[in-house]
């Protein structure tokens, strides 16, 4: 699995089916110009998330991934995104965190700041 088209469609289709399987809906956008990938209903609330992907694996000297969350064609403003969800097929889950809205990357193991949110499906407007 090292083609990123075909590693950013696994995760997506991963997560939409991980989050039927906890009974939420998941909608998704028709146009792919939609600055979020699908919109959990959690049926506490509505939650817009842009999933990213990566086949990256950690180094030696370092036990984090990291990737890149904004890029220069899309602003994840907080008030166009509520959560990231970054699948790693290294660790083969999600690291699913709220949107600070300055975030430009990520870095994350299981062992780090991220760890709590790894598989953490728990959707919240504030976070926890």
């Amino acid at each position: 699995m090292t083609d990123c088209n075909y590693i950013g469609c696994y995760g997506e289709t991963l997560f939409f089916a991980e989050c039927i399987k906890r009974g939420y809906n998941v909608s998704k956008p028709i146009l792919d110009s939609s600055v979020y990938d699908c919109i959990i209903d959690t049926h506490s609330g509505l939650y817009k998330v842009q999933i990213k992907s990566t086949g990256k694996e950690p180094r030696e000297e370092d036990p984090n991934i990291q990737i890149a969350l904004q890029n220069n064609k899309k602003d994840y403003s907080i008030d166009l995104v509520d959560y990231f969800a970054v699948y790693s097929t290294y660790y083969n889950g999600f690291f699913i965190f709220k949107n600070q809205g300055d975030m430009q990357s990520i870095r994350f193991s299981l062992t780090g700041k991220w760890k709590d949110y790894f598989n953490n499906f728990n959707f919240s407007k504030d976070g926890e």
